[in-house]
């Protein structure tokens, strides 16, 4: 029985639907799902506690609203036929959540129903780790925020090559380019701290983790990620200005 109360991994894909996630993002979630779930199993093989359906689900949803950072959706590019629906949903989404970061908005969607895995989310947040109230502190927490930031679009990469993307990407759009700098000089080794805790603890090289290893070893129904294109984070729209990856 589970210590949260937690959504299925059917209810995890309801969710999705319902908030009517473009396909990329799906197919993202996906993957950092099937990572984090990986990482997790290694983590209790040498006895730590993890729960994995808190883990698993937190990954699966913690993109669910990621089109309250889109400024401008280009319909033409999401990777399948847009509906009436979804653009009624996706405006409705931003409106609600204008200024508010993704994170912060699934949990204010979830945390009613589901506190545990709201607040697991909502520490994803880039900078979390420079608030100590904010900051992934559980095993979940930390898995769910790291697996985010080596899954590149929908495959997996090098902590190194997704973060230099990422800033890349985000840069595009930063109103203080000094500003973001010192942030990013203040996280981006605190994240690197996080792999070493995590593959001294397993006793793994952050390298050897690769999409073919997560896929030999993935315990998670992935039938609803191989139905769905891959689409470029990039061809979505522009991304509202913060310093987020």
């Amino acid at each position: 029985m589970n210590k949260y109360n937690l959504p299925t991994h059917k209810e995890c894909l309801a969710i999705i639907k319902a908030y009517h996630v473009p396909p990329h993002i799906v197919n993202h979630s996906m993957v950092v799902a099937e990572l984090a779930v990986f990482l997790a199993r290694k983590l209790k093989e040498k006895g730590e506690t993890v729960d994995l359906n808190l883990t698993e689900s937190a990954c699966l949803l913690h993109d669910i609203v990621r089109v309250c950072d889109i400024k401008e959706l280009d319909y033409s590019r999401i990777g399948r036929p847009v509906t009436d629906e979804d653009k009624a949903k996706w405006n409705q989404l931003q409106k609600k959540y204008e200024e508010i970061p993704h994170e912060d908005a699934a949990y204010d969607i979830l945390k009613e129903k589901y506190p545990a895995l709201a607040l697991t989310i909502r520490k994803h947040k880039y900078t979390a780790l420079l608030d100590e109230k904010e900051k992934p502190d559980t095993w979940e927490e930390k898995l769910v925020y790291y697996a985010d930031k080596r899954v590149m679009h929908d495959k997996i990469v090098s902590l190194q090559e997704r973060l230099t993307e990422g800033h890349k990407r985000h840069a595009l759009f930063s109103e203080s380019h000094s500003k973001r700098k010192s942030i990013i000089a203040k996280v981006d080794p605190l994240i690197f701290k996080m792999e070493k805790e995590i593959f001294n603890r397993i006793g793994l090289n952050p390298l050897d983790i690769t999409d073919d290893i997560i896929d030999s070893n993935s315990v998670i129904d992935t039938d609803n990620r191989s139905n769905l294109r891959p689409v470029e984070q990039s061809e979505v729209g522009n991304s509202r200005a913060n310093p987020g990856i």
